[in-house]
């Protein structure tokens, strides 16, 4: 990145009309950034949970006609995908950046993990910062801070894993473009080092209530 880091044209890209427009401007602009904040997140990762993670930038490849709402880069045990696995996610929106502990549609073991969740709702509520937010659908611009959650709240997303197949949980930080713009390349990187540190053991439940095997991972 940039000394500046994430500037006010790189949101603006995120609103350019047509599929070829907004992909080129993502490649050229946005993608670069991403695969320099890579390799310090997966540095970061691989030291922290003593365990190889490996970068994936969205292509967005089967994507015909209407061009992406955000764009993101993913973090993942697996050399090959990220999809069917927890991973961090870090991308932007047109009006925020954002920073997730991310369990989508394909992770095969979602009821496993509301399971476990449930089973710790009263810790994870209680340890959860309260800037941290929640989000059930990575493709919709809709976040729910844990500060304004209550308990109940908080276990109706966890026992959509339990009972909904396509059901996806999101856990992070979401950065306003207002502050995303202050901060430099190096303020950035050391904010999103310490959200690690913080995601890191929902993470570890995540990878125990798996029953997949992954590439390159010491098991």
């Amino acid at each position: 990145m940039s000394q500046s880091g994430f500037t006010e044209h790189d949101f603006e890209l995120m609103r350019l009309p047509g599929l070829e427009n907004r992909m080129h401007a993502i490649r050229e602009q946005i993608q670069p950034k991403f695969s320099r904040l890579a390799d310090h997140l997966a540095s970061f990762l691989n030291e922290r949970a003593e365990m190889p993670f490996y970068p994936h930038i969205a292509r967005h490849a089967r994507r015909t006609v209407n061009p992406p709402d955000s764009t993101w880069l993913a973090i993942a045990q697996d050399k090959r995908g990220y999809k069917k696995y927890p991973h961090f996610q870090f991308g932007i929106w047109p009006t925020h950046l954002f920073f997730w502990l991310a369990i989508i549609e394909e992770y095969p073991d979602k009821k496993n993990f509301g399971d476990a969740l449930l089973g710790r709702l009263p810790e994870i509520f209680q340890s959860t910062p309260p800037y941290f937010s929640w989000s059930a659908d990575h493709m919709k611009d809709e976040t729910m801070l844990h500060h304004d959650l209550d308990e109940h709240q908080l276990e109706q997303l966890f026992l959509r894993l339990t009972k909904i197949k396509k059901a996806e949980l999101l856990c992070g930080v979401v950065i306003s473009k207002q502050e995303a713009i202050t901060k430099t390349e190096n303020d950035l990187t050391s904010y999103l080092e310490e959200q690690v540190t913080r995601l890191l053991p929902l993470y570890t439940l995540a990878r125990s209530c798996s029953g997949l095997s992954v590439t390159g991972m010491n098991v």
